[in-house]
């Protein structure tokens, strides 16, 4: 009986652990699903952080079936929390390509391994070589992004003056984005020949309401605040996260002598993080905690009494994810991908994007209500992005151009 053939696929990213955003923890994730695949082997090509020792293994079960090949990488530019492979590496990555034979080839976040990284597209003359798929995936809405930081609001404009997206994303057979958001974003800027697929996942099983424990947020609240509400912010602390408005929207409520308290956990860059602690340091009542991870993440979301998340470009929103499975009421914003799955009024609450007043009410609001039903439904609806169904809409997708 002839076994069945097993595909090598080929992920080259820039968005990997230890970096601790939601796309590199998906990276990861995905990789290590699809390896599970009995008719699949998976190659991830990925920044080494310059040899970082936090940079994670492939599992023991996984030997055979799931490689990391690290190439040099360095700090991008407009964002140096997120690394890009250096110029050279893009020759060590097609050396790699031509060693493992792949079926496909897909590259996320075009535009960090080209623009000040590679400048070039590896795998591209390997996938045309031997006629095989060569996929792009956008992950992040870079273009929208870039206008919320000083100095960069050109790149929005001069990608849709120059038709920049376009000429780079042409070099690919399809551009998958995980939602109708995301692909509307990239024919915003020109890219063609988008597909959308929801593909995007979480283990939503690390997250439930029985986390809940008050004592839980002890490190970062003072005595007085132990019988306030708490919002809570978690992601990246950054201005494309439009956490300014979150803090003076919560300055509003403080002006009301509402006994509120805010959290802002994650981290981002400098310059971004500092700012926006001098906006918040005239306001009581309002903690930075930095990166959070794990068991303690998962038990400060679900110990809180409303996630709050005013970004406007989330082409998924893994956090607003996170938050409905830990059974806590969502507010968020009217924009973007988190706006396909929360519906107003039914499993999460909903403002207009850049509206301070809306946010303050609606957050009051929401902490002034009986939100059972709310909550119940978000518990619902958080499962039909688990880890499982995105990769099993990826694998299905993969599988249709492998044939």
């Amino acid at each position: 009986m002839k076994s069945p053939r097993i595909y090598t696929l080929a992920f080259l990213v820039t968005g990997f652990p230890p970096d601790v955003s939601g796309v590199s923890h998906f990276n990861w994730e995905r990789a290590q699903w699809l390896a599970k695949q009995d008719m699949y082997r998976v190659v991830v090509f990925a920044p080494d952080w310059q040899n970082a020792p936090d940079s994670p293994s492939v599992p023991s079960d996984l030997d055979g079936k799931l490689f990391i090949e690290y190439y040099p990488s360095k700090p991008w530019l407009p964002y140096k929390l997120t690394h890009v492979p250096k110029f050279f590496a893009a020759g060590q990555i097609n050396k790699s390509l031509a060693h493992y034979k792949p079926d496909l080839i897909v590259m996320t976040d075009v535009e960090r391994f080209f623009l000040l990284g590679t400048w070039q597209l590896p795998g591209r003359e390997y996938a045309k070589t031997h006629n095989i798929p060569y996929i792009a995936e956008y992950h992040t809405d870079l273009y929208n992004f870039s206008a919320a930081y000083p100095g960069w609001q050109w790149l929005r404009n001069f990608s849709r003056s120059s038709n920049l997206p376009n000429y780079l994303y042409r070099n690919f057979d399809m551009t998958i984005c995980p939602s109708t958001a995301a692909s509307k974003s990239c024919q915003e800027v020109g890219v063609t020949n988008v597909h959308t697929i929801s593909f995007y996942g979480i283990d939503v099983s690390g997250y439930s309401p029985n986390r809940r424990n008050p004592q839980c947020l002890k490190p970062w609240l003072s005595v007085e605040e132990k019988e306030n509400k708490i919002l809570l912010f978690l992601g990246r602390v950054c201005f494309e996260k439009r956490v300014d408005l979150l803090i003076e929207a919560f300055a509003k409520l403080k002006r009301r002598k509402l006994n509120y308290s805010l959290i802002i956990a994650g981290d981002g860059p400098d310059d971004a993080v500092k700012q926006l602690k001098r906006l918040a340091e005239q306001i009581p009542h309002i903690h930075f905690t930095g990166f959070v991870l794990g068991e303690t993440k998962a038990n400060l979301i679900a110990s809180c009494d409303v996630f709050c998340s005013p970004s406007p470009y989330e082409t998924f929103g893994r956090t607003t994810v996170e938050a409905m499975a830990s059974g806590i009421p969502v507010v968020t914003v009217n924009s973007g991908a988190v706006s396909e799955y929360v519906i107003d009024g039914v499993n999460g609450y909903l403002v207009p994007p850049n509206d301070v007043e809306g946010l303050a009410n609606s957050i009051h609001k929401v902490l002034s209500s009986d939100n059972t039903e709310i909550i119940q439904h978000a518990l619902q609806d958080a499962q039909q992005f688990s880890l499982e169904q995105g990769c099993h809409n990826l694998s299905n997708y993969y599988q249709q151009i492998l044939v």
